[in-house]
C-alpha cells in the first residue's frame, strides 16, 4: 500500500512460448459463412483445406493473415478433451479461428484434435462480439456479433477438430444468423453468455438486451427483452441519440456514459454485475429486469463537472471479476473485484450479500486500504507509463489458496504478477507476497547474431541458416515472408529455386544479391575474399533484421487467460501463445536477484548434497551470487575468446583423457589463451562481484556440487500421468530447450571459473583452501557432457521427415508421428515417451515444470542407474541409423565413446556410407569386446536397429561375431571384405575341441574368394568343406576356372583330392555334351549321338577323348584328343 518501499520481488514463474503454426499438413479448414439479408437472400458458402503455412509476400499481408486483432482461450467446464479452445480474430476482423490447445488428453483418446477452423464472416466481427458456451450435447456454442448487426449462432461439434472431412457440407446445418430488431435503434457494445440459451448484449445507450431461446431451437430465432435502469431518461435515450459531454466515441459510434463496458454473471446467474463507462459499478437483477445497485468504483461522490474526467476506456473490459469463495462465514453470497485507473490505479473488493437490498446488501472489504498495482519500475528515473491490462482470480478457498494474476503493460513491455492471499488478510499480503513471471525466451540463451571470425572454417552461409532455422526460434511463416520481401525488393525472384528447401533458398538469395554487386577492391578493407565474406555477413544481417521485425509483431498484444480447473495461466499474443509454469530451482537462482531469494528462502529452501554429512547448506541466494557473478564475467569475453573456449571444451568433453586432471586444466587454460585475452579489470570486477560471499577465497567445492545437485537427476513421478497432445509436446520440447540452454550455460561458466582458479591466483593473500579444483572440474565436466548432448538433440532436425523409433522399454502403442513433439531429435526420440504429471492437488504450473525435468532425466537414461551415459550415446546413434539418417549420424560421431559397442556401431555407419576400409577397422577393433559374453540386450539398446538374429551373434565368441560381420559385407556386396573376415572367423572355432570348421563360413569364404578371383583361397575353402558340400560347390569353381585364360593351367596345378575325380568327370561330360550339341546344331541342325570317354593320363594332366559321329551312315569314327 502507499508510503511503503516495495520489496524486491521474486521471479517465481517462467514463461514458455510456442508459435501457432499448424501441427500437421492440410489441417486448416477455411469455411465462408453465408449471410442472410433482410430480403431473405443468402450469400454463398465455401469451404477449402489449405496447406500448413501461410506464405505472405510482405509484412502487411503477414499481419493481416497471421496476426490476431483479438484473441483469448475459452475453457470448457463440461468435457475432458478437448476443453481448451484458442480463438483469434484475423483478416481485418472478418475471420474467426478456432483450435484446440490442450496440453494433455484422456487415456482413451487415440487421436489428437489438430484441425484448425477458420470461419470467414460476411462483415467484420465486432470488438467484444465473440462469446462461448458449452453445448450440452456435443461441442461448443459460439456466438458472433458482426458490424452488420447480425448475430451468428454456431454449433461447432468436437469432431470438427479431429478430422477435416467432418465439417464438409453446407454450414447452414450448424450455423444460423439472426438480426435483432433492437439493433435498429441501439448498437451492440459487448456480448456475454451464461449458457447456450441465454445471451446478454450491452447496448451503447446504457440498456441491456437479453436474448433467449429454447433448448431445441437452433439460433435462427431469439426472443428479445430490453432492460433499463427504470428512469425516463434511459427510455428516451433509446429513441434519441444524445451527443454531448456524457458520451464517448468508440469503434466508430457514440457510447452513453451509462454503457456497460464490462459485465459478468453472479454465480447463481440471478444478477449481472457491470462496470459502466461513467466509473460506476451497477448490479442488475435479471429476473426483475432492472438495476438494483449503483456506486462509484472508489465509493466517492462526484459532481457533473467530473463526468468527462471519470470516463473509463471503453476498449478495456478487463476491469471486473466476479468470484465465489467457498466457506464464507459472513453471509456473503459472492464477491466482485474492480479496478479503477483513476488516482494512480486502485483495486476494490465488493462483498455482495444480497444486491437486491442496494447499499445494505453490498459493502466494501478493506475500505480503508489503498490497493494499487505493483510498480514495475520502482527505481527508474524516467518512469514508463504502465497500464493494468487484465487480471484473473483463482477462487480457491476464502481463507487459503486464492490467487490474483495481474498483467501490466507498457507499449511492447509487459509484466505478469501473482499474489497469493486470503480475503481477510489481503492488505498484508498485498504488501509482501507479490511474485513475478520471468519472461526468458530461447533467443536470450543463444548468441543473437552469428559472427564468423577470420579463423573460422565455417562462413556466414554455414552459420546463418542454422541460426535462423533453429527449432522454435522463428516460425516458417515468418521466414518465408521475410525471404519473399527480401527477394522482391531486390528483384531476385528468378535467382532462387522456388521448389528448393528453405535453407537452400535463403543461401541462394543472399549469394545472388552479393554476386549482383561487384566488390570494389580496397586495400584498407582487406583481401577480396575478406571483403566478400563481409558482404555476405552484411546481407545476412539485413535479412535477419526483416525476420526480427516480423517476429516482434508476433509477440505483441498479450492477453491473459486463466484455466481455473488446472491452475494454469496462459498468455495469448498476436501470433503465438505461452504457458506460465513454476520456476525450477536453477531457474529461480538464475532469474532472481540474491536479495529476492534471501527474502524467499521459505519458497526455495534448497540445500546442498553435503547437508547430510553435517556441512553447512548452500542456500539459493548464495548460489545466485556465484552464478550471476561468473555469468557476468564470461559475458565480457570477446567472440574470439568465446570460440576458443568452445573449441577447447569439445576436445575436453569428447576425447579420451590421456593426462591428469591438473594437466587437462592447464592445457585448457593455454589453448584458450586466457593469460592474454582476460584483462586485469575483468578479474577485479569478478572478485568484487563475489564479495557478498566473503570474497573468492570463501568459495568451496560444495558450492559447485550444490549447483549440480539443483539440476534434475531423478524422474519425480511414478504415476503414468496423462498422455500429452501434440500441443503439449511442443510446449514440453520448448521448455526443455530453454532449461537445457540455461543449465548448459551455467555449467560452462562454472567450468571456465574453475580453470581460471587453477591457473591464476584470484586471492593473492589467501589461497582458496576450501576449493578442490580437480573434484569440481570432474563433476562439472561430467554433468556438462550430459547437457551438451541434450543441446545437440534439441537443435538437430532429422534429415528425413520420417518417424524415429520410440524409446526402448515404453509402450509400443505410443509410437511417434512425423510432427510429434516438434521436429527436433529430442522431441521425436524422447519427448513422446513422457506423460504430463497428474498428481492429485498439484497445479499444472508445477506439473509442467516437473515434466520438463523428467524429460531431461529420461534423455540420459531415466531412473535406471544401470544405463550408463555411454550407452545412451550409442542408443541415439542407433536410432539415427535405423532412420537411415547417415548425415546426422555422421555429425553425431564426435560424441561417441570408445567402447566396443560404440565402435561396432561406428563401423555400421561407415558401411552405410560406403567406407568399407574404415568399417573393417572398426569391426576388428570392436571384436573382442563384442565377442565377450555380457548381460546387455543388444537388440533393446540398439533402439531396434539390430534384429534379434543379428543380436544373437554377440557374446558367443569371435567366430560368431566375425560370422555376423561376414554377413554384413555380403549384404553390402563387398566380397573382398567378406573373405577377409571369413578367414578371421575360421581362426576362432566356437568349440576348441571341434575339428570340423563352420560350413557356412567356408561357403562364404569360397564364394567371396571366387568373386575376387582368389582361386587358391577358394580351393582351400572348398577342400575343407564336407564331401557333399564339396561336390555341390565344385561346378561353380570349375566354371570360374574354365572362363579364365589361366584357369586350365591352374586347374592342373591344384592338388585335387581323389574323391573329386568323378565329380570333375561328370562336370566335363556335361560341358562336352553342351559343346557338341552347339557344334552339330550349327553345322547340320541335326543333333547326333555323342559319346565321351575320359582316361587318366600320367601326371601331365587330364586328357579328354571326344567321339564325334556325324550321321548313322558315316562309318569312320573320328577320335580327337585334347589336352586340357
Amino acid at each position: 500500500m502507499e508510503g511503503q518501499t516495495q520489496p524486491t520481488l521474486l521471479n517465481a514463474y517462467v514463461e514458455t512460448r510456442v508459435d501457432l503454426e499448424p501441427l500437421e499438413q492440410n489441417t486448416v479448414v477455411q469455411i465462408q459463412i453465408p449471410s442472410t439479408t433482410s430480403f431473405g437472400l443468402s450469400s454463398q458458402s465455401s469451404r477449402r483445406t489449405v496447406s500448413t503455412s501461410t506464405i505472405c509476400s510482405n509484412g502487411s499481408t503477414f499481419a493481416r493473415s497471421c496476426l490476431a486483432n483479438a484473441s483469448s482461450i475459452y475453457f470448457s467446464r463440461l468435457r475432458a478433451y478437448p476443453r481448451r479452445f484458442l480463438w483469434r480474430v484475423l483478416d481485418n476482423n472478418k475471420t474467426l479461428e478456432l483450435r484446440s490447445i490442450d496440453l494433455a488428453k484422456d487415456d482413451r483418446e487415440d487421436k489428437d484434435a489438430t484441425v484448425i477452423l477458420q470461419l470467414g464472416f460476411p462483415s467484420a466481427v465486432r470488438t467484444g462480439g465473440v462469446a462461448f458456451a458449452d453445448n450440452r450435447e456435443d461441442g461448443l456454442s459460439v456466438f458472433v456479433l458482426t458490424k452488420s448487426n447480425e448475430l451468428f449462432t454456431l454449433t461447432v461439434a468436437t469432431r470438427f477438430f479431429y478430422d477435416v472431412t467432418t465439417s464438409e457440407g453446407s454450414p447452414n446445418k450448424w450455423c444460423k444468423a439472426f438480426k435483432p430488431s433492437t439493433f435498429t435503434m441501439a448498437s451492440p457494445h459487448r456480448l456475454i453468455t451464461a449458457n447456450p440459451e441465454s445471451l446478454i448484449v450491452t447496448l451503447d445507450d446504457g440498456r441491456l438486451l437479453r436474448l433467449s431461446r429454447q433448448k431445441k431451437e437452433d439460433g435462427s430465432v431469439w426472443q428479445e427483452l430490453v432492460y433499463n435502469d427504470g428512469g425516463w431518461g434511459s427510455s428516451l435515450r433509446g429513441l434519441i441519440r444524445w451527443q454531448g459531454s456524457n458520451t464517448i466515441r468508440y469503434d466508430g459510434h457514440l457510447l452513453d456514459h451509462s454503457t456497460a463496458i464490462a459485465a459478468e454473471f453472479s454465480p447463481s446467474q440471478r444478477h449481472l454485475v457491470t462496470v459502466c463507462a461513467d466509473h460506476t459499478l451497477k448490479i442488475w437483477n435479471l429476473e426483475k429486469g432492472c438495476g438494483v445497485f449503483s456506486m462509484d468504483l472508489l465509493g466517492q461522490q462526484r459532481g457533473p463537472e467530473d463526468m468527462q474526467r471519470m470516463m473509463l476506456d471503453a476498449g478495456n473490459p478487463e476491469i471486473l471479476r466476479v468470484f465465489d469463495a467457498t466457506g464464507t462465514s459472513d453471509g456473503d453470497e459472492y464477491y466482485a473485484m474492480t479496478y479503477s485507473p483513476l488516482e494512480g490505479g486502485q483495486f476494490k473488493i465488493w462483498a455482495i450479500r444480497d444486491a437486491d437490498y442496494g447499499k445494505l446488501g453490498v459493502r466494501f472489504l478493506h475500505s480503508e486500504d489503498v490497493l494499487r498495482p505493483p510498480d514495475p519500475d520502482p527505481d527508474s528515473e524516467t518512469k514508463a507509463v504502465w497500464k493494468m491490462a487484465n487480471f484473473k482470480i483463482h477462487q480457491g478457498n476464502r481463507d487459503v489458496g486464492m490467487q490474483l494474476w495481474m498483467l501490466l503493460r507498457s507499449n511492447r513491455r509487459y509484466k505478469l504478477y501473482c499474489l497469493n492471499f486470503d480475503l481477510e488478510d489481503l492488505p498484508k499480503a498485498w504488501d509482501r507476497r507479490w511474485t513475478l513471471t520471468a519472461s526468458r525466451s530461447l533467443d536470450k540463451a543463444i548468441p543473437p547474431v552469428p559472427q564468423p571470425l577470420s579463423t573460422d572454417p565455417r562462413d556466414a552461409p554455414d552459420l546463418w541458416p542454422e541460426y535462423l532455422l533453429y527449432p522454435g526460434r522463428y516460425s516458417k511463416a515468418i521466414l518465408e515472408t521475410a525471404l519473399s520481401s527480401y527477394t522482391s525488393s531486390r528483384n531476385l525472384q528468378d535467382a532462387i529455386d522456388a521448389k528448393g528447401d528453405l535453407s537452400h533458398r535463403l543461401c541462394s538469395a543472399i549469394t545472388s544479391q552479393v554476386a549482383s554487386q561487384p566488390i570494389k577492391v580496397q586495400e584498407e578493407s582487406g583481401t577480396p575474399f575478406e571483403q566478400y565474406r563481409a558482404a555476405l555477413q552484411q546481407e545476412w544481417s539485413l535479412l535477419h533484421q526483416e525476420v526480427q521485425d516480423l517476429d516482434r509483431l508476433r509477440w505483441q498484444m498479450p492477453s491473459l487467460a486463466y484455466d481455473e480447473r488446472s491452475d494454469l495461466p496462459w498468455l495469448v499474443y498476436a501470433g503465438g501463445c505461452s504457458v506460465v509454469r513454476d520456476c525450477s530451482q536453477l531457474e529461480a537462482i538464475s532469474y532472481n536477484a540474491p536479495a529476492a531469494l534471501e527474502d524467499s528462502n521459505s519458497f526455495l529452501g534448497s540445500k546442498s548434497i553435503e547437508d547430510e554429512s553435517g556441512r553447512e547448506p548452500k542456500l539459493p541466494h548464495e548460489l545466485a551470487v556465484l552464478v550471476q557473478a561468473i555469468a557476468g564475467f564470461t559475458s565480457s569475453f570477446s567472440p574470439s575468446l568465446q570460440r576458443s573456449c568452445e573449441t577447447s571444451l569439445v576436445s575436453e568433453l569428447w576425447q579420451e583423457p590421456l593426462t591428469s586432471v591438473s594437466d587437462r586444466m592447464r592445457d585448457f587454460y593455454t589453448n584458450c589463451n586466457f593469460q592474454e585475452d582476460i584483462t586485469i579489470p575483468a578479474i577485479e570486477s569478478l572478485k568484487e562481484s563475489l564479495e557478498p560471499l566473503g570474497g573468492a577465497d570463501n568459495i568451496s567445492t560444495d558450492h559447485f556440487l550444490a549447483l549440480i545437485h539443483e539440476m534434475p537427476h531423478f524422474m519425480t513421478a511414478d504415476d503414468p500421468g496423462q498422455p500429452l497432445t501434440q500441443v503439449g509436446l511442443n510446449f514440453l520440447v520448448k521448455g526443455a530447450q530453454e532449461m537445457i540452454e540455461l543449465h548448459s550455460r551455467t555449467l560452462f561458466d562454472m567450468l571456465i571459473f574453475i580453470v581460471l582458479v587453477e591457473n591464476e591466483d584470484l586471492e593473492k593473500d589467501d589461497q582458496m583452501l576450501q576449493l578442490d579444483t580437480s573434484v569440481a572440474f570432474m563433476a562439472l565436466s561430467e554433468q556438462l557432457r550430459r547437457y551438451r548432448l541434450m543441446q545437440w538433440l534439441a537443435k538437430k532436425v532429422p534429415s528425413h521427415h520420417q518417424s524415429l523409433p520410440a524409446k526402448a522399454g515404453k509402450e509400443a502403442s505410443r509410437g511417434l508421428t512425423k510432427q510429434a513433439g516438434g521436429p527436433t531429435i529430442l522431441g521425436l526420440l524422447f519427448a513422446a515417451d513422457i506423460s504430463l504429471q497428474a498428481i492429485e492437488g498439484q497445479s499444472q504450473r508445477a506439473a509442467l515444470t516437473d515434466t520438463i525435468q523428467d524429460l531431461l532425466v529420461w534423455t540420459i537414461g531415466g531412473n535406471d542407474k544401470t544405463i550408463t551415459f555411454d550407452r545412451v550415446l550409442v542408443y541415439i546413434q542407433c536410432s539415427l541409423l535405423k532412420n537411415n539418417d547417415t548425415t546426422l549420424a555422421s555429425d553425431f560421431l564426435f560424441m561417441q565413446p570408445c567402447t566396443p559397442w560404440a565402435v561396432y556401431i561406428k563401423g555400421r555407419l561407415c558401411l552405410s556410407c560406403g567406407n568399407a576400409t574404415e568399417a573393417a577397422l572398426c569391426f576388428q577393433k570392436a571384436a573382442y569386446g563384442m565377442a565377450r559374453k555380457t548381460s546387455i540386450e543388444y537388440q533393446q539398446v540398439s533402439a531396434g536397429y539390430l534384429t534379434s538374429a543379428e543380436a544373437a551373434y554377440f557374446g558367443g565368441g569371435l567366430q560368431s561375431y566375425y560370422k555376423h560381420v561376414v554377413q554384413l559385407f555380403d549384404s553390402a556386396s563387398l566380397p573382398s571384405r567378406a573373405a577377409q573376415f571369413a578367414q578371421l572367423a575360421l581362426q576362432f572355432p566356437c568349440r576348441p575341441s571341434s575339428a570340423q570348421p563352420d560350413s557356412s563360413l567356408l561357403i562364404s569364404l569360397f564364394n567371396s574368394s571366387l568373386e575376387t578371383s582368389n582361386i587358391r583361397t577358394a580351393f582351400t575353402a572348398l577342400v575343407r568343406l564336407p564331401r557333399e558340400s564339396q561336390t555341390a560347390q565344385l561346378p561353380t569353381m570349375l566354371k570360374k576356372l574354365l572362363a579364365s585364360p589361366t584357369g586350365p593351367a591352374l586347374l592342373l596345378e591344384l592338388p585335387w583330392p581323389p574323391h573329386l575325380y568323378t565329380a570333375i568327370d561328370r562336370f566335363q561330360r556335361i560341358e562336352v555334351i553342351e559343346e557338341a550339341a552347339h557344334f552339330t546344331r550349327t553345322a547340320t541342325e541335326d543333333i547326333v549321338s555323342l559319346e565321351t570317354q575320359t582316361r587318366r593320363l600320367p601326371r601331365s594332366g587330364f586328357c579328354t577323348v571326344h567321339t564325334i559321329a556325324n550321321h548313322p551312315e558315316s562309318t569312320p569314327e573320328v577320335w580327337r584328343y585334347d589336352k586340357v
